[in-house]
């Protein structure tokens, strides 16, 4: 004879009275943890909703403040964008305006002030920038006569662009201002680098500059 199964089964919806039990045992936490979530999602919304306003009002401000420069008015040109760089420094509004304060300097024989416009917005500026704010840093120093620091220029320009013919252009221009600058050894070493990618867009114009500087007479 077979002895009855005496074992205690679990009632049907346990696990769910289990659960429930547990929730109310640890309803503080439970509730608390909510909060967080909610919390969480609405300020990381709020921190986008607002970077976006931010932006909009400074893609605002900036066509603003190109209005005197437009009119030829350079010196109001010069206030309104460095307002714009500075309030908006690390928005492309914010890049963009010191870019143009830099080239309303240049436009004012300034040079000195339009470079140090840019390596004030150098730390913040956007990625997409980085490499105009190093070029156009670069012909600054070439007005000051000043070719290794424009050669410096160039080569981070080079080093941040994402285009490979931007690049290879960038390190030309680097070349060009060693060798302007007095430093064939520097500009040799960025030729032939160059030279070396044949089906690079300046390979060719790299075997003519390493052809002059083999050719040049050596400096006693």
């Amino acid at each position: 004879m077979t002895a009855p199964d005496n074992t205690p089964r679990k009632a049907f919806g346990g696990d769910e009275e289990s659960f429930t039990d547990w929730i109310m045992l640890h309803r503080q936490q439970v509730t608390w943890g909510a909060v967080a979530i909610v919390v969480i999602a609405g300020g990381f919304w709020f921190y986008q909703r607002s970077q976006a306003i931010k932006a909009q009002r400074a893609e605002t401000a900036y066509f603003q403040a190109r209005q005197p420069a437009v009119a030829g008015n350079l010196p109001a040109a010069v206030t309104e964008l460095q307002r714009v760089a500075t309030r908006y420094e690390g928005t492309q509004a914010g890049a963009q305006a010191s870019l143009s304060l830099a080239q309303a300097y240049y436009d004012q024989k300034k040079y000195k002030e339009g470079v140090a416009a840019l390596k004030k917005a150098e730390p913040k500026t956007p990625e997409d920038f980085r490499a105009s704010v190093h070029v156009l840093e670069a012909a600054g120093y070439e007005e000051l006569k000043d070719f290794a620091a424009a050669a410096e220029q160039y080569k981070l320009a080079a080093e941040v662009s994402r285009f490979p013919a931007d690049k290879a252009q960038y390190q030309a221009s680097a070349a060009q201002d060693y060798a302007a600058a007095g430093k064939p050894a520097e500009a040799k070493a960025i030729w032939t680098d160059l030279a070396k990618d044949e089906t690079g867009p300046m390979a060719a114009e790299a075997r003519v500059r390493l052809g002059e500087l083999q050719a040049a007479p050596m400096k006693i």
